[in-house]
């Protein structure tokens, strides 16, 4: 089902607040054309609202995969919601597993070699090991 002109039925949705719609609507996209990447970035920005970041970041390395074949989607931009996503998804792992989280974040180094997060996936898997503070944890006047 099409949205507005240019725009899909699931990111209608997204602008409206309706996220388990919008995941409902873009997995149906994906029935009738499994090699377009917008569904899976539509269904990914849904479960990143519903903070479903492990979701999000598989529906994101499927839209990169598929965008590297048929590049419809900016890369720049489904690069930085990748890594958006992993951060988020290690953060909750980190709750119960460090090496968990270490493992999820060391995934943008291998979708992404030349990614522009690369560096930033590893400083964050040096904060996550407890190896490299963030600027907050430096300051000392909050």
């Amino acid at each position: 089902m099409a949205g507005r002109y240019g725009m899909s039925f699931a990111a209608e949705l997204l602008e409206q607040g309706k996220y388990e719609e919008a995941i409902d609507a873009a997995t149906s996209a994906l029935e009738s054309d499994k090699a377009n990447p917008e569904p899976f970035a539509d269904r990914a920005a849904a479960y990143d609202y519903l903070e479903r970041y492990a979701e999000a970041a598989g529906d994101l390395e499927l839209a990169l995969a598929l965008n590297a074949v048929a590049p419809v989607i900016d890369q720049d931009n489904l690069d930085d919601a990748f890594f958006s996503a992993l951060v988020g998804a290690a953060k909750i792992d980190a709750e119960t597993s460090v090496d968990t989280a270490v493992t999820r974040l060391a995934r943008y180094p291998q979708v992404l070699p030349k990614g522009r997060h690369v560096q930033d996936a590893e400083d964050w898997r040096k904060r996550v090991r407890g190896e490299m503070k963030s600027l907050l944890d430096k300051r000392t006047d909050y």
